[in-house]
């Protein structure tokens, strides 16, 4: 049976809270401390589908950050979680024939490592940009998931590339923690931070290499391995998805919930319920769109507040400075005008 993207669904590979719980060790905590401290049964290790509810894993993550007591977690494990750890996934990045030919098998496939994310790329002039969206709200587990999925991910070009990066750029949604100073060590380039999403950008002349274990059959068969695992495993699911691209796609005109669930051809009741069981709220992913949208706009246009505002469906400026105060912290202006 087909399971939804939702916290009780199995979707998270056992083997991230390996490397999780393997990390908490070396820091001076032990196994047994991790599950007491999680409330989670060791058991949920040994499922025999190799994986574990995101809701598990969260609270293993949670556990680990409060009894470690390192900050940084997710910036450690992500650069642990290397090729070999994302799987099946992970054999056909390493015999790709190139880091592009990789990034795009990714995108296609990436759903079956239980990602809680959307990712996307996009270009950026001389740049290709990976972009990671929530796809559900994480709350103070978001800044440790976004560590971990970018450094693992630039841990891992690096690798296939087999030298240093040059002319990387990296940027997290949430704002600069007080060990910002650490993500220099691990990206090699200081962090921008409260961006309208997670993103690592790339230079594309490093898409063309070569990578030295290329294996077109390798490729092959783990594709499709992966086409079976999302046959069985329905991590695609896509309505909060198709919320999001509703609303992207009408800024200043967004409909209220019944509106988007006629837009959907579902019922108000049903999207209420559905996004429910995520985590989240119609009120609040249009909340977040706004907020993307306010600090793209605000990052890379110089349209004056009042337009950002009708922009975003504010019939009056001071009500976006209320609702973006509230969303970041800092006045639009403020931000504007940087740190």
């Amino acid at each position: 049976m087909k399971q939804p993207l939702t916290f009780s669904a199995e979707l998270v590979p056992v083997a991230y809270a390996e490397a999780l719980l393997g990390l908490a060790e070396e820091l001076g905590v032990a196994r047994e401390t991790l599950f007491t401290g999680a409330r989670v049964r060791p058991e949920i290790l040994g499922n025999p589908n190799g994986r574990l509810s995101f809701l598990d894993f969260n609270q293993l993550a949670g556990a680990a950050l409060q009894l470690c007591r390192e900050p940084a977690l997710g910036l450690v494990l992500g650069q642990r979680l290397n090729v070999s750890t994302h799987g099946i996934l992970g054999y056909a990045v390493l015999s790709s024939a190139n880091l592009g030919r990789a990034l795009q098998f990714a995108l296609k496939y990436y759903r079956v490592l239980g990602l809680a994310y959307e990712l996307e790329l996009a270009e950026q002039g001389d740049c290709l940009q990976l972009r990671a969206t929530e796809s559900f709200p994480m709350g103070p587990l978001g800044r440790f998931a976004g560590e971990g999925l970018l450094a693992s991910f630039f841990s891992i070009a690096r690798f296939l590339v087999g030298e240093e990066l040059r002319g990387q750029q990296v940027g997290f949604a949430h704002s600069a923690p007080a060990y910002a100073a650490r993500y220099a060590d691990v990206f090699g380039v200081p962090a921008q931070f409260g961006q309208p999403c997670h993103w690592l950008s790339l230079p594309k002349a490093y898409l063309e290499r070569p990578m030295a274990l290329a294996n077109p059959a390798t490729v092959q068969m783990c594709e499709q391995q992966c086409e079976a695992l999302l046959a069985t495993l329905d991590v695609q699911d896509a309505l909060l998805t198709r919320v999001r691209r509703l609303l992207l796609a009408r800024p200043g005109d967004f409909p209220d919930l019944d509106g988007a669930a006629r837009a959907l051809h579902t019922s108000g009741r049903s999207l209420r319920r559905h996004l429910a069981a995520m985590g989240t709220s119609y009120q609040q992913v249009l909340d977040e769109v706004r907020k993307g949208l306010a600090l793209q706009y605000l990052s890379t246009t110089q349209l004056p507040l009042f337009e950002i505002a009708n922009l975003l469906g504010f019939n009056d400026p001071s009500n976006f400075r209320r609702a973006f105060k509230k969303w970041t912290g800092r006045q639009p202006g403020d931000y504007r005008s940087g740190p």
